[in-house]
C-alpha cells in the first residue's frame, strides 16, 4: 500500500471492471485500483472487445468514490482520466499523446490507450465510478484487424515500461485531476484536454446509423458533428473509417 491506497494486482480475470464491482460489495472499500495481467472478457464502449496479450498491457480499473450529486456527471471523468493517462505516460516514458473524443488516447496517430467510465453502488448504496483504463505497453505487433491502427509504448519509445510503475503514476495523477474537476468543474478539465484534442475532422457514426464529420467538442463534453451540412450535438457516437475498436 502506498500513500494513495491499495492497488491489487491479479492474474487472469474476465474483466477488471467486473472485479471492481465485486469489491464494492465488501465494504469498507479501501482498494483504489485493480490491475490484471490478462482479461478474457475485456470491453470498451459500445461493447467493443478489448484485445490484449497477457502481460503486455496495463489493464486497470480505478475505483473513484462519488458524491451523490456527481453521479449524473460521472461520464465527465473520461476527460479527467485522459489527462491522467497523458501525464503518467509523459512522466514515466517521456511520451506525448493526443486525445480523440470520447475515450481514445493516441500516439503517432494510432491508438495507445482507451478509457471506459461506468458507475456502480457499493453494498451501502454509496455511488462509485469505475474508471477502466487499458494502455498498450510491451506489444511489438498486433492482430491483423488492428495492426494499422494500434501502437504501444514500446513501439513509440523503445522503453519496456513496468506495469506497476505506470499504475501507481496513473492513480496519483487521477487523484490530482479529479481534484481539479471537483473544485473547478468540467471547463477547467476541457481547457487542458483541448490542447491535445485531434477530434475535429474525424468521422463518427451516430446511433441513427448516419455518419458525420466531427467539428469539435462542446463545453459540456458532447461531440459536435456535421451531418448533411447541419451541426448536431450528440453524447453518443462511434468513430469509424480507420479508427479503433478497442476500449
Amino acid at each position: 500500500m502506498d500513500e494513495l491506497g491499495l492497488i491489487v494486482y491479479c492474474g487472469t480475470v474476465p474483466s477488471t471492471q467486473d472485479l471492481a464491482r465485486e469489491i464494492l460489495q465488501s465494504p469498507p472499500v479501501q482498494i483504489r485500483g485493480v490491475v490484471a495481467e490478462h482479461q478474457t472478457a475485456g470491453r470498451g464502449r459500445y461493447g467493443n472487445r478489448w484485445l490484449d496479450t497477457p502481460g503486455e498491457s496495463l489493464l486497470m480499473t480505478l475505483l473513484i468514490r462519488l458524491q451523490p450529486q456527481e453521479l449524473t456527471s460521472a461520464g465527465q471523468l473520461a476527460f479527467v482520466l485522459a489527462l491522467a493517462v497523458a501525464d503518467a505516460l509523459q512522466e514515466q516514458a517521456g511520451l506525448d499523446v493526443r486525445f480523440k473524443w470520447s475515450n481514445d488516447v493516441l500516439a503517432g496517430g494510432r491508438k495507445l490507450a482507451g478509457i471506459l467510465i461506468e458507475t456502480a453502488s457499493d453494498a451501502q448504496g454509496q455511488p462509485w465510478a469505475l474508471a477502466g483504463v487499458g494502455v498498450n505497453l510491451l506489444q511489438r505487433d498486433f492482430p491483423e484487424e488492428i495492426r494499422d491502427r494500434a501502437t504501444s509504448v514500446l513501439l513509440e519509445t523503445g522503453l519496456a515500461l513496468p506495469i506497476e510503475r505506470l499504475a501507481q503514476s496513473l492513480l496519483r495523477h487521477t487523484d490530482r485531476w479529479a481534484g481539479v474537476w471537483r473544485s473547478d468543474g468540467l471547463p477547467a478539465i476541457l481547457g487542458e484536454w483541448r490542447q491535445r484534442d485531434v477530434t475535429t475532422g474525424q468521422r463518427y457514426r451516430l446511433p441513427s446509423g448516419v455518419v458525420g464529420v466531427a467539428q469539435g467538442v462542446s463545453d459540456e463534453g458532447e461531440l459536435l458533428v456535421e451531418v448533411h451540412e447541419q451541426q448536431v450535438v450528440v453524447n453518443s457516437a462511434e468513430a469509424v473509417h480507420g479508427d479503433y475498436h478497442n476500449r
